[in-house]
């Protein structure tokens, strides 16, 4: 193989490993919006959780854990926050693979 074969090949292949960390930096971000998308939810659900609580502060014998809505509320919380750790996750398996990669290429 020639000089100029090999130059193109090398451009080949440093154009394609260029476009894969491009799409898995990508997916990346998109895995993050979503995480960041969840933790507003759960922001909100926490905040509806201690304005019940505080309502209920008014009367110390009543116990929040009781009242159904509370409890309602700290399942989407604890679903939401099984969500964000599978996101975590698939970020950090996503940035295992691009990582051997990156090492190899330099």
């Amino acid at each position: 193989m020639g000089f100029w074969e090999n130059v193109n090949e090398e451009l080949k292949k440093a154009v394609e490993e260029g476009w894969s960390v491009v799409k898995e930096n990508a997916k990346i971000g998109k895995l993050r919006y979503r995480m960041h998308n969840l933790h507003k939810k759960a922001e909100k659900r926490f905040a509806e959780i201690g304005g019940i609580v505080y309502e209920m502060a008014k009367d110390p014998a009543e116990n929040p854990q009781l009242k159904p809505g509370v409890q309602k509320l700290i399942d989407e919380i604890k679903k939401i926050q099984a969500e964000t750790e599978s996101l975590e996750q698939e970020i950090l398996n996503l940035r295992k693979k691009e990582s051997p990669s990156a090492s190899s290429g330099r």
